[in-house]
């Protein structure tokens, strides 16, 4: 089911969002290029057990995806409050990374 289908402009509708059962589908239409468009998904769930989300970006210049995570700061009794401004990158994950060989039928 499509929720939103990109614009394909230079504004804030670049991107698509379509359920296929139980996963969430987001794509970001040429988010290097977009001056007003999103250039980050914030992935956050709500539930009984709390949890900071995550935000990630595509990094054009390594070719991968960055994973970063808020910084929060506690306020003590497991109040914690998050710093809209400040995004630290816990991780990196390379494009295409799982390659499989054909031929060999393993990971390169």
């Amino acid at each position: 089911m499509i929720i939103h289908e990109s614009e394909y402009g230079d504004g804030p509708g670049n991107f698509d969002v379509e359920v296929y059962g139980d996963v969430l589908n987001v794509n970001l239409t040429y988010p290097n290029i977009t001056i007003d468009g999103c250039r980050h998904v914030h992935v956050n769930q709500e539930s009984v057990r709390a949890s900071d989300g995550i935000r990630l970006s595509y990094d054009y210049d390594r070719d991968g995806w960055s994973i970063q995570q808020q910084v929060c700061v506690d306020l003590g009794d497991r109040i914690y409050t998050p710093n809209p401004d400040e995004w630290v990158e816990v991780s990196f994950v390379q494009s295409w990374s799982l390659m499989r060989d054909q031929r060999e039928g393993d990971f390169q």
